[in-house]
């Protein structure tokens, strides 16, 4: 909510046509107004977006109002993923960049999880090199979807309607078939709005997540895809076991009553599958992933 109204009240003044010291006083007015509302929402949670609308003027309320109800996405920054990131290549004898090591520090971390051989003693499948594929493929999609910003529950919601690997323990032989799953999946869904732009873009975000930040560090990116899914995993059982306690015993305030966070069109989740499946699978993946 904060990021629309400052975006908001910056291209107002981009737009005037100002001349001379009016500019100056236009600018110096809007860092007053930025400096206030900082001000007002300095003590409050900025997840509560009841006590926050509380605070806004009717100007801010209005012009919030205008920008939910048409295009979002035109005023919010786009989020760049982490994995974008890639090393230059340099001579053996060449000293590391420290750049290097600062990139990979804001990648998701990475999980410590037990050896696949410590977990079984049969001999992992061929496919799983491409059930991998299908996972991290689905969670490039679902991270882009949401531009970054994302609510376990609804994130895995979203994974297992398009991650047939997770859903429904599908087993692929080979890399194309295993994105290209994914793709289908995406246009098929009635969860999801999408194109064969953000679908091409999926599957270059794939190739890069699998081809990691350097060829002597190629399994990097999946590593953190995969241990980010954990973590997703285990933040959504948590919310699950709370969110129907909460909804129960949680009063709307005006901003929730105008724009209510309307989650039913969302398949119910079994916390059971959550807990014993889908994260002792994603836990064997990372294994495997481990030893690449």
């Amino acid at each position: 909510m904060i990021d629309i109204l400052k975006k908001v009240q910056n291209e107002d003044i981009d737009e005037e046509e100002l001349v001379g010291n009016e500019i100056d006083e236009s600018i110096d007015s809007d860092d007053d107004i930025e400096i206030d509302l900082h001000e007002r929402i300095k003590d409050l949670d900025l997840n509560d977006a009841d006590a926050l609308w509380n605070v806004l003027t009717e100007d801010e309320r209005n012009e919030f109002e205008a920008v939910v109800r048409g295009d979002v996405g035109s005023v919010l920054p786009q989020w760049e993923p982490w994995w974008m990131y890639k090393q230059e290549a340099r001579l053996v004898e060449e000293v590391p960049s420290s750049g290097d090591d600062e990139h990979l520090k804001k990648c998701p971390c990475l999980k410590s999880v037990p050896k696949f051989t410590t977990i079984t003693n049969v001999k992992p499948s061929p496919a799983i090199s491409f059930n991998i594929t299908n996972v991290v493929a689905s969670y490039a999609f679902i991270m882009r979807y949401f531009n970054g910003e994302i609510d376990a529950l609804e994130t895995i919601t979203h994974i297992l309607d398009i991650c047939q690997n997770l859903s429904s323990n599908t087993n692929f032989n080979e890399l194309d078939t295993a994105i290209e799953s994914v793709a289908q999946k995406c246009l098929q869904s009635e969860l999801i709005e999408t194109d064969e732009v953000s679908l091409e873009v999926m599957k270059h975000d794939t190739f890069l997540i699998l081809k990691g930040p350097s060829p002597d560090n190629n399994a990097y990116y999946c590593k953190a895809a995969l241990s980010h899914l954990l973590e997703i995993f285990d933040q959504a059982k948590s919310q699950l076991k709370t969110v129907t306690k909460e909804n129960a015993t949680k009063s709307e305030g005006i901003f929730s009553k105008k724009f209510p966070e309307n989650m039913s069109y969302l398949p119910k989740l079994d916390i059971i599958n959550l807990k014993f499946c889908f994260i002792s699978q994603l836990a064997i993946t990372a294994s495997v992933c481990a030893e690449l």
